[in-house]
């Protein structure tokens, strides 16, 4: 074969291997782009299901900072729930109520009416820092919050009692368990810092007597974790004090479908180990989220003295009316969970080994187009 021949036929194969190799490189990246992207490990974002799926959600702004470090819950016109560790000198005087879409960092789009002053935070006087025990907070605005947002219902002592049955009779380990709690927040989602939408996370209750880490009285606290075998799902920083519900099924038929507050977001495993080893799903640290229906008392008492009233949580006004239920309309990360493992261990492969599977079928299909070429001269 003369130099010129080959000298054809290697420009020939180059061509066609840049070619290859560009095609590769934009499939790969349209296929790990098409895929479920974790989100404060593994949720999702509230408003691809509705703007106002979760009426209740508030958050709190940082001192001197456009960010949120916690979350909190509207109970009442003018009430907020949140967790005592958030009652910090880190946390500013302003709560953030009524939409799901908060940018982290710049705040300066938000309209105002999502502005509330905080006049008042009270703390569980018992509240211990060490074990987390009674960590929960009241915290009263300014004005109104109807005009933005809805309150939830709380759990009663008798719904916990229901819905730890719940949980004793439907969580499996090693298996997938039925979604029976959702937790919300904007706290860090790991991958892609802290998000602008606020994030739905499905769970499953957890037992006491399963609940790994559980080192004080179960009144205290309700426990929740992933409910995908395999697949890491958890709240993490900056989710702290916000919303832990449940449905009860007795009560699905009313305007609010029957959601109840059971839990305040607390504590468990950091979420950058629990997701670097999901492996050891089942032997890390349980979510925990301070047991609600354990304060009712207190936190009738606490506002009946601040606001000299009669306040009864028992007030049929004090639930919302939902037009969409969470639980019958945020997607499972079940059907995602394969797909996920699948671009995320050909991620691997292309950034460990050099893209081998991609590299050997290039390989084998210029060889072919060699041969075919090559036969025709």
């Amino acid at each position: 074969m003369t130099l010129h021949l080959w000298v054809k036929k290697i420009t020939y194969l180059v061509g066609i291997f840049i070619v290859f190799s560009y095609q590769s490189l934009v499939l790969a990246h349209t296929t790990v782009n098409t895929q479920a992207i974790a989100k404060a490990i593994n949720g999702t974002d509230a408003t691809l299901y509705d703007s106002q799926l979760i009426p209740w959600q508030a958050a709190l702004k940082q001192k001197g900072f456009d960010g949120i470090s916690c979350g909190a819950v509207v109970i009442s016109e003018y009430w907020l729930l949140t967790a005592a560790h958030c009652n910090s000198s880190d946390i500013g005087d302003i709560a953030i109520v009524g939409t799901s879409l908060i940018e982290d960092g710049n705040f300066t789009d938000l309209d105002r009416k999502h502005f509330f002053k905080i006049v008042q935070k009270i703390s569980h006087p018992y509240y211990n820092e060490d074990n987390f025990i009674n960590d929960i907070a009241l915290f009263r605005v300014n004005r109104s919050m109807y005009d933005v947002a809805q309150p939830i219902k709380l759990a009663t002592s008798n719904e916990q009692i229901m819905a730890d049955i719940t949980f004793s009779n439907s969580w499996v380990t090693n298996m997938d368990s039925p979604v029976t709690a959702i937790a919300s927040g904007w706290g860090d989602t790991l991958r892609k810092g802290y998000p602008t939408a606020l994030q739905v996370i499905s769970l499953a209750g957890v037992p006491d007597s399963q609940c790994v880490g559980l080192n004080i009285g179960n009144e205290y606290i309700v426990c929740a974790d992933s409910n995908i075998n395999g697949l890491i799902k958890d709240v993490c920083s900056g989710d702290s004090g916000g919303p832990l519900i449940w449905q009860n099924h007795q009560a699905i038929s009313d305007s609010d479908k029957g959601i109840r507050l059971i839990g305040l977001t607390s504590n468990g495993a950091k979420c950058a180990s629990r997701n670097d080893n999901p492996e050891n799903q089942y032997n890390q640290l349980t979510g925990q989220y301070t047991q609600v229906s354990t304060h009712r008392d207190w936190i009738e008492q606490q506002i009946q003295y601040y606001d000299n009233s009669t306040f009864t949580l028992n007030d049929s006004s004090l639930q919302p009316t939902l037009n969409i239920d969470p639980f019958a309309v945020i997607k499972d990360a079940s059907s995602n969970r394969e797909n996920t493992k699948i671009v995320l261990t050909a991620a691997a492969e292309k950034t460990e080994s050099g893209g081998t599977i991609t590299f050997y079928s290039l390989l084998l299909t210029l060889l072919i187009l060699y041969y075919r070429r090559n036969q025709g001269n």
